[in-house]
């Protein structure tokens, strides 16, 4: 039981950390990697500058969540290696980014930024531009998406740290 509740208190850090980190300074894509990087000993400097530009679904496109594809890089660091040639190791690491975006889409209905934010907002605001940028401030979007970052920070965390468990030499 203490393994249980150890686990379940790095999961809830994780989450909490990346809830504050889209509430303080957003960037769901960083706010994701962040954690799991301090947490979980997961990439580097340079692997969370990279993240940035992949926020609000895609450089503000509102395509696929952002949040999902920091937790997505973060399960690359993982499954992965630097071999393009090992094909194992790149058929692993599909099926596990797979595997993460089944789990995003159970939990919110879908992985695509602008539906979660139509979902939570009752509306699609475009980050890119000002005006509207400004109403989804209005909207309650920084109290709404860092929920989604923390949730989807979590749901990553479990899935690395089974993944490891049963990776495990």
């Amino acid at each position: 039981m203490p393994e249980q509740k150890s686990r379940t208190e790095l999961l809830d850090k994780i989450e909490k950390a990346a809830h504050d980190y889209e509430r303080d300074f957003h960037g769901c894509s960083r706010c994701v990697l962040k954690p799991l990087q301090d947490y979980l000993g997961l990439g580097d400097d340079a692997s969370l500058k990279a993240s940035t530009t992949l926020a609000a679904g895609v450089a503000m496109r509102g395509e696929t969540c952002g949040a999902l594809i920091g937790g997505l890089l973060a399960v690359g660091i993982v499954t992965a290696n630097e071999d393009l040639k090992d094909i194992g190791a790149l058929t692993n690491s599909l099926a596990s980014g797979f595997r993460l975006a089944k789990k995003v889409e159970r939990e919110f209905g879908t992985t695509n930024c602008t539906k979660i934010q139509t979902d939570r907002l009752g509306r699609f605001y475009s980050l890119a531009d000002p005006e509207q940028y400004k109403a989804f401030i209005e909207a309650g979007g920084y109290k709404e998406c860092p929920k989604v970052v923390g949730k989807i920070a979590r749901i990553t965390a479990e899935f690395i740290l089974d993944y490891q468990d049963r990776n495990a030499p």
